[in-house]
C-alpha cells in the first residue's frame, strides 16, 4: 500500500496584512466581495465571491477564514 502525499493545489498571489485592512475587500452596492487570485502551476486562477454581509468587520472575519482554509497548515505533523 502506497502513502498518499498530499501537495497543495496553487498558492496564493498575496495575504491581508496589517497595513491594508481591507485588501481583497470590495463593496458592490452594500455587499462586501472577497477577491482573491490563486496560482496552479502555470495557470492563475482569478476568484470573487460575495461574503453576504454588508458589515465591514464581518466581512474581514470571513475573508480571513477563506484564507485560512486556503493555506496549508505547515505546523501539523
Amino acid at each position: 500500500m502506497s502513502q498518499a502525499t498530499t501537495r497543495p493545489v496553487g498558492h496564493l498571489v498575496s495575504k491581508p496584512d496589517g497595513n491594508r485592512p481591507n485588501h481583497h475587500l470590495t463593496n458592490n452596492n452594500g455587499t462586501w466581495w472577497c477577491q482573491i487570485t490563486i496560482h496552479q502551476g502555470p495557470f492563475s486562477r482569478r476568484l470573487r465571491f460575495s461574503l453576504k454581509t454588508g458589515n465591514l468587520e464581518r466581512a474581514r472575519v470571513l475573508r480571513d477564514q477563506v484564507f485560512e482554509n486556503l493555506v496549508p497548515n505547515t505546523q501539523a505533523a
